[in-house]
């Protein structure tokens, strides 16, 4: 949060100003606030009265001020031996060592700082009267100093609360135009102190001109005695100071919140109604302060939180030698009718244009419409886009109030406007001030034939009631034509008629959202500090319209999520650069949704899958999810399919741009085609690919939201790689001299792509290397290469502090010739999803045989055995033995060897019968990761070989072991069953075949022998992630630099 200063101004004295800032103050500070507060009531101080039972100075004799920083200042600035160089007064514009610590215990990080007007002694009165302002300000340079003093107050405090001068003076002027972001005009209800106040207000805002400050009048002192006159002097004080509260969304209701009431109590001693008054009793000083601090902190801080038991806070109140109570009084409600929802939209021309706009605004509060003003320049906040758009669409009437600086508006800043036009032109209508001009307005909104126009002739109440008649009678007529049933929000919150499927679904949420907490990649993305991508709405690729209906036209990654829920058909396009962080963004956006769906039953399953595994042209997308579901996470055929075509499963298709330019073409066809009208998808894709193939296809993605990921910022990158630093580590310090002075340099470039940024984080983590090695190259492509070839030594380092943690099992070199093989096997298959299942597609059909067939060998060894035994006799105890088991094993390895190759699914064991077919497995976040899918298939395909081998090996032995003893009998039906068994499985299993590619490549050196437990531990070491029981390479580019390394050396 900004750091805000805010100024308590009267004026004429006796109002309450000072006690009501010490309130103001105190409030802050017990909400976990860093709270300063200045006395620049030079010529009369007092704010310390206060605080004086919490201040080690309880008369301030010793305590440097205000007076004491200026002549400070003033000093040096005409000492000739002072340096001329920018920014030499930096250092005496700190306000630390002037600030002394109020002594309480605030909860939290709360404290109160306090700056006194001076030390107050004998000198104190020479040095206010004697100081010239003028001179200050126009020889020594003290408009530079008072900014580099509120630079110095910001750094260190939430807020900071300024005690001014009453009247109009010099001090008076710094306090209420340089200083403040906030103007708290406290005033009394005599005509004097009103008009006096309103000039103050009137020439506070011709001064501020292009950055207009937040006014906040506050009637103080109400004496409620006089009932009539009270309420005279209340219309006279709202006449006259409600043109400056454009600013707040119901400026009525303000004035029934902000009047402080007269307490004898108080006239006497200044004592804080923050200890005088008891909490959340009504009608006191401290409510009236709380709904004031509530105004200031735009509703963040609403109470005084105390943990005061009733003795202390009177143990508190000996110590101002005063005690009171108060009765509390019921208030009065403000009227809650319906108006008409009005939005002024204007550019700041000149303060008089404001000036007449704002009287605009005014004038048609008056008439009872419901106006809402834009916020002028100075009143923006990094929050303003999000505001404005909301105020658009939620206004039944759009006010455009056109001037020379509207046609001048840069295109961000009718981003808003253009969208809401696009979707509502009806709402749209132009009101000429005088002096205006209908053609000063922006060019798209000015063809709108929907944009209706009047002209008001005079800011007066009899000239601006045509117009408030004439919004009156359109807004029914607006709200009439705008029924399309498309503009509500989806119905997210489904309960399916079939209990066993809504349990599938169930289970197969519990099991993603389990394995989501797990990925290490996806923990990384949380971490306490992390770099935020932006995004905005892509409007090349959506229709006005379109735009218009969407409740945000920016944001960050937090806000994609809100994003989604709200758009009216589900339906999201992520677009980026490579590297941008789509996919992060789609995992992040796939957890939330399904933190959501525990709270909230019935909402779709969000699934993640990769598009490089369909191939559009060959089957339909219902298809492929439906195979996907069921390949990925075990479950039966008809559960995956009722899930899909219930539209009880959200698709977050990642990559479409990693298909061929034929495939995207057959991808984008589907999604028009396949998807009901009721379906929903989130997809991702590169920028450029998108743009290609939507423009082939001639239409945009029906009914999708497409959003763009931006850029970090060279600042981003900064902060991030400064925040990840070691105390005392320098090394990167050039790196972050080219991204602040030098951001159009290829490595500054590089570093805005947030996988490039975390990339060199990581390869650059340990104290042992050298950032500064990044600036030896000369272009993007060098660096990114560099930055990828070196992650897998850096990931497999071993050193314990900065190798994931722990000592790696694997050296760096064999960890990157595995992964570089299958990096390279994936790219021959086309995809970039590794499954063990597919492993032996690594060789051909018919070397696949032939290993089978040495295998199956390998396994016939006993027979060979037998025929050395024969030698020695022992086959004359079998006789026919030699003879079975010589063609036992040749049907064997010609059973094993012409078998034909083909790719068996994992089994995960399921007995599917009946209706509970729609059932999960109870193990299923278990049975999901690669490892134990692995399991399940072996364990399932076991069950039919092992009876199998069973009886063909009894059979053997009926036939052979005839006249055997029962011990030699017994031991060779065993053997033969377990070979049977095994010949069986490789005939039959996915799990076989891949112990045997395992065998064959781990004999070669191209995997190690334990594949599955290196690849465990490279997921863990964010190198690889999973999907369901597919290992993906963490990043599309890393198995690119693998597979082409791997390739270059074999």
């Amino acid at each position: 949060m900004r750091s805000r200063i805010i100024t308590f101004y009267s004026y004429k004295g006796g109002t309450g100003r000072s006690m009501g800032l010490a309130n103001t103050a105190w409030i802050l500070a017990s909400n976990g606030m860093r709270v300063l507060v200045v006395d620049w009531d030079l010529e009369a101080p007092g704010l310390h009265r206060y605080f004086h039972p919490f201040l080690p100075d309880h008369e301030l004799r010793s305590s440097p001020g205000v007076m004491d920083l200026v002549w400070e200042f003033a000093t040096a600035a005409m000492d000739p031996a002072t340096p001329d160089e920018p920014g030499w007064h930096e250092r005496l514009a700190r306000i630390q060592p002037y600030a002394m610590s109020v002594e309480h215990e605030f909860p939290g990080p709360g404290t109160i700082d306090f700056v006194p007007a001076g030390r107050q002694d004998a000198l104190y009165s020479t040095l206010v009267t004697s100081f010239d302002w003028s001179n200050f300000y126009e020889r020594l340079g003290g408009g530079g100093f008072i900014e580099a003093l509120k630079r110095s107050m910001r750094e260190r405090y939430d807020y900071v609360l300024i005690d001014s001068r009453t009247g109009l003076s010099d001090t008076a002027g710094i306090c209420t135009v340089q200083l403040p972001d906030i103007l708290v005009n406290c005033f009394a209800l005599s005509t004097q102190a009103i008009d006096g106040a309103e000039a103050v207000a009137a020439s506070v805002h011709r001064q501020r001109a292009d950055d207009q400050l937040r006014m906040f009048p506050v009637p103080m002192r109400v004496e409620d005695a006089e009932r009539a006159r009270l309420e005279s002097s209340r219309d006279y004080a709202r006449s006259k100071f409600g043109r400056y509260l454009s600013h707040l969304p119901d400026p009525e209701g303000y004035w029934g919140e902000v009047e402080v009431p007269y307490k004898p109590f108080y006239a006497y001693e200044e004592i804080l109604a923050t200890i005088g008054d008891r909490p959340r009793q009504q009608d006191t000083v401290l409510a009236a302060t709380e709904r004031i601090v509530a105004h200031l902190t735009d509703q963040e801080i609403t109470r005084c939180v105390t943990e005061l038991k009733e003795t202390e806070r009177r143990d508190l109140l000996d110590r101002f030698r005063r005690a009171g109570s108060q009765e509390p009084a019921p208030r009065t409600s403000s009227d809650g009718r319906h108006a008409v929802r009005v939005f002024i939209s204007y550019a700041h021309d000149s303060v008089d244009h404001f000036q007449a706009v704002r009287e605009l605004w005014y004038l048609l509060r008056g008439q009872g419409i419901d106006a809402r003003l834009d916020r002028p320049p100075g009143q923006r906040t990094p929050e303003w886009p999000r505001w404005q758009r909301q105020q658009l669409l939620d206004a039944e009437v759009v006010l455009l109030v056109p001037s020379p600086a509207y046609r001048r508006l840069p295109v961000e800043e009718t981003v808003q406007l253009r969208d809401v036009h696009g979707a509502h032109p009806d709402r749209f209508m132009g009101v000429v001030l005088p002096g205006g001009s209908r053609e000063d307005l922006v060019d798209v909104l000015h063809e709108g034939e929907a944009t209706r126009w009047t002209t008001v002739t005079a800011l007066t109440p009899e000239d601006v009631r045509p117009l408030a008649e004439l919004i009156s009678r359109r807004a029914p007529v607006v709200r009439s034509t705008e029924g399309d049933p498309l503009d509500s929000p989806w119905p997210w919150s489904r309960v399916h008629d079939d209990p066993e499927l809504a349990e599938a679904a169930d289970a197969l949420s519990h099991a993603l959202y389990r394995l989501q907490l797990r990925e290490p990649g996806l923990r990384r993305l949380h971490e306490p500090f992390r770099f935020d991508i932006r995004w905005s709405l892509n409007r090349r690729f959506l229709t006005p319209a379109e735009a218009g209906r969407l409740p945000v036209g920016s944001g960050t990654l937090r806000d994609v999520e809100d994003l989604f829920t709200s758009l009216p058909h589900g339906r999201l396009v992520i677009l980026g650069a490579a590297g941008s962080g789509k996919s992060s963004v789609l995992a992040l956006l796939a957890l939330e949704l399904l933190r959501r769906r525990a709270d909230v039953p019935g909402l779709p399953v969000p699934v993640s899958l990769s598009l490089t595994s369909w191939d559009p042209a060959a089957q339909t997308l219902t298809d492929w999810i439906t195979d996907r579901l069921r390949i990925c996470y075990p479950m039966a055929p008809q559960t995956a399919r009722h899930l899909v075509t219930a539209n009880m499963v959200l698709p977050m298709l990642d990559g479409l741009d990693e298909l061929s330019p034929s495939a995207r073409a057959h991808a984008v066809e589907s999604l028009q085609r396949d998807i009901p009208p009721d379906g929903r998808y989130v997809l991702t894709s590169r920028t450029a690919e998108y743009e290609e193939v939507i423009q082939r296809a001639g239409r945009t993605l029906a009914r999708a939201a497409v959003i763009e990921l931006r850029p970090l910022q060279p600042a981003d990158a900064m902060a991030y790689l400064s925040y990840n630093r070691l105390p005392g580590d320098l090394r990167w310090g050039p790196v972050l001299n080219v991204l602040a002075g030098r951001p159009e340099a290829p490595l500054a470039q590089l570093l805005t792509q947030p996988l490039m940024l975390r990339l060199a984080e990581e390869v650059y983590r340990s104290p042992s290397t050298d950032p500064a090695e990044l600036l030896r190259f000369h272009s993007e492509s060098d660096i990114q290469k560099h930055l990828l070839d070196a992650l897998i030594p850096a990931t497999y380092v071993a050193d314990p502090v900065f190798g994931r943690g722990r000592r790696s099992a694997y050296s760096p070199d064999a960890a990157r010739r595995w992964l570089g093989f299958l990096a390279r096997h994936l790219e021959q298959r086309q995809t970039r999803e590794f499954a063990w299942w597919e492993l032996h597609r690594t060789f051909s059909p018919w070397s696949m045989r032939l290993r089978l067939g040495c295998f199956a060998v390998l396994l016939t060894a006993p027979v060979m055995a037998l025929r050395l035994l024969a030698e020695t006799g022992v086959s004359d105890l079998f006789p026919q033995l030699t003879l079975t088991l010589a063609g036992w094993s040749g049907v064997t390895v010609l059973l094993v060897t012409f078998t034909a190759v083909r790719s068996p699914e994992p089994r995960s064991g399921l007995t599917i019968r009946g209706r509970g077919a729609l059932r999960l497995p109870r193990r299923l976040p278990t049975l999901t990761v690669p490892r134990a899918s692995l399991r399940a298939d072996w364990r399932a395909t076991l069950t039919f070989p092992l009876l199998g081998g069973a009886l063909a090996a009894s059979a053997v032995a009926a036939g052979a072991l005839t006249s055997v003893r029962p011990v030699l009998a017994t031991a060779f039906l065993l053997l033969l069953t377990a070979l049977l068994t095994l010949i069986l499985t490789l005939r039959n299993s996915a799990s076989g075949r891949y112990w045997v590619t395992v065998f064959w490549l781990a004999l070669r050196g191209r995997l190690p022998w334990r594949l599955m437990r290196f690849l465990d531990d490279a997921h863990a070491r964010g190198v690889l992630r999973q999907a369901g029981s597919f290992y993906q390479f963490r990043h599309a580019r890393l198995q690119d630099v693998l597979a082409d390394r791997d390739h270059q050396v074999h």
